[in-house]
């Protein structure tokens, strides 16, 4: 099946039977249930995007295998035309939805590609976990599946590895092996957006402690497999909602779930990493050079929000008459000030573009992954200024309801005859107010909650640090003390790219997070002597 439409991709869901549970009912139709039902909707637009005339050529590619065209998500940049054709296509699918859906069907498609170029690491246990890399990407390429993730294990005891865990089968581990594949059992989170998906990827994110083996479990299986469970988190704003009220989070939620993995069967076809002696080893080792991929998607897909949110903070202004303040401008302007620099860091990586030992281009420097690590700020700051703008016209904006209401409609027919301003007056502002208001656009954890999903904001951060290649910058403090007399000093290359030449990332998954941030033993307060009191 080659890049397939909206209808095809609603069709898929209708056959699919997940086991969901949602606010304590099992869903037995995800695309007659209201909360999925816009999303679905968004989803089933983008697909259909890939097959418009004026979007085909950037959104899809030919096969390798069928010369059919599939999403250019799956595209391994050969050239540097091709990498910029990627970001085309991850820019173009944020701004459908003014980056409120991360995790459309792009992310996982750049997951699994990613999967794909690391087939040699997987083979360390084994050449067919190698070639199940490859086939699982395949699988999901000439299928164009909407795929899930889990990466994060449920938060029991954090000073205590899985295997330390009081019942070992918490989080999600291996029970054992048969001639058919592994018995998998236990939890695991960040299933964003289960429900609406096909498949489900698997894979311990941050690395894996010692002693952990059994934990270490890389594999991809359909959602609807038998003793796979999804429980879904609490929405984002309360049914029923509207368009008219909640433009944004009617349209856009993405479901986050739990995972819970009863003996569920894992096929050694869809295996990567086993959970054998040695596993944690191989995830440790895996490395994250295919990062730099799927950070054009994360980054495109905040640059989008960064850029939705100007917007609306300047519309808001103006409407209401402020942007004549100087306070008011300087608030605009440090927005503004955010949204250029992402867009300097998102363009100009490929500025810094280089090609791997193995022919494939990455955007250059680690600019990408700083945007993503301070983004929860920016986010949160951003917020902080559209609500300090607005004030209290979020609030008392009328809402459908109301407009229908033959005993209201007329009083505020009044208001908004009588109301000053521009562009629309009161009619406008209050259109405004509804997009500010929605709750997924100010809910205080929606910007935030992108970067704490993958771990302790913190732990990222450092881990940033202890991977960085500190050296180049030592050296300019050599020079300045005097210990480098008579070394000429570097000129600006021609190449952007060669600032940071490529380097294997040795470090692997368990480099993601600083060394010392990993669990330790919890050690119990002192036991203060009462002579001292």
């Amino acid at each position: 099946m080659p890049a397939r439409s909206g209808q095809a991709y609603v069709e898929s869901l209708k056959k699919n039977a997940p086991c969901v549970y949602l606010g304590g009912r099992r869903i037995s139709d995800v695309t007659a249930e209201p909360i999925f039902q816009e999303p679905i909707r968004a989803i089933a637009e983008q697909y259909d995007m890939q097959l418009d005339p004026a979007y085909r050529d950037i959104m899809t590619y030919p096969s390798p295998i069928t010369g059919e065209p599939v999403s250019t998500g799956f595209l391994v940049p050969r050239t540097r035309e091709e990498l910029v054709k990627k970001r085309k296509h991850f820019k173009l699918r944020a701004d459908h939805n003014f980056g409120f859906m991360g995790r459309a069907p792009d992310f996982m498609n750049q997951f699994v590609t990613g999967w794909h170029l690391m087939a040699d690491r997987f083979a360390r246990a084994g050449a067919r976990f190698g070639e199940n890399a490859t086939r699982y990407y395949e699988h999901v390429r000439e299928r164009d599946l909407f795929l899930t993730h889990m990466l994060i294990n449920p938060q029991i005891d954090r000073s205590k590895t899985s295997a330390q865990q009081e019942d070992p089968f918490l989080h999600l581990g291996r029970v054992r092996e048969t001639s058919e594949g592994i018995i998998v059992r236990g939890a695991k989170m960040l299933g964003t957006m289960a429900p609406i998906t096909e498949e489900v990827a698997v894979i311990p994110f941050g690395g894996v402690p010692p002693g952990d083996d059994a934990y270490a479990l890389v594999f991809g299986i359909p959602t609807a497999t038998p003793g796979l469970t999804f429980i879904c988190r609490e929405t984002v704003a309360p049914l029923p909602r509207s368009r008219f009220d909640h433009p944004l989070s009617s349209r856009f939620e993405e479901m986050d779930c739990i995972a819970v993995f009863d003996d569920v069967l894992v096929p050694w076809d869809r295996v990567l990493v086993d959970g054998r002696a040695g596993s944690g080893d191989i995830i440790n080792g895996l490395g994250a050079d295919f990062g730099a991929l799927l950070n054009v998607q994360t980054s495109a897909r905040m640059l989008s929000q960064l850029e939705f949110f100007c917007g609306l903070a300047m519309k808001v202004a103006d409407a209401i008459g402020i942007t004549g303040f100087l306070h008011i401008q300087e608030k605009l302007g440090e927005m503004l000030s955010h949204m250029e620099i992402a867009r300097a860091v998102f363009y100009g990586s490929e500025a810094m573009a280089q090609q791997m030992p193995n022919g494939v281009w990455l955007p250059g420097g680690a600019g990408l992954r700083a945007f993503h690590l301070q983004t929860g700020k920016i986010y949160s700051r951003f917020v902080e200024i559209v609500q300090t703008l607005a004030a209290g016209g979020f609030f008392y904006a009328p809402a459908e309801a109301d407009l229908e209401s033959a005993e209201i409609r007329p009083l505020i027919d009044t208001l908004r005859a009588r109301a000053r301003g521009r562009l629309g007056g009161g009619a406008h502002r209050a259109l405004q107010a509804r997009v500010g208001r929605d709750r997924r656009c100010l809910c205080p954890a929606h910007g935030p909650v992108r970067a704490l999903l993958p771990g302790d904001p913190i732990r990222l951060t450092a881990g940033f640090y202890s991977q960085y290649d500190k050296a180049p910058l030592f050296e300019l403090v050599e020079r300045a003390l005097g210990r480098r007399e008579g070394q000429p000093i570097a000129v600006s290359p021609d190449n952007p790219g060669a600032l940071i030449p490529y380097q294997p990332d040795i470090r692997g998954m368990a480099g993601t997070y600083a060394a010392t941030s990993l669990p330790e033993k919890r050690s119990e307060p002192p036991v203060r002597d009462q002579r001292t009191v």
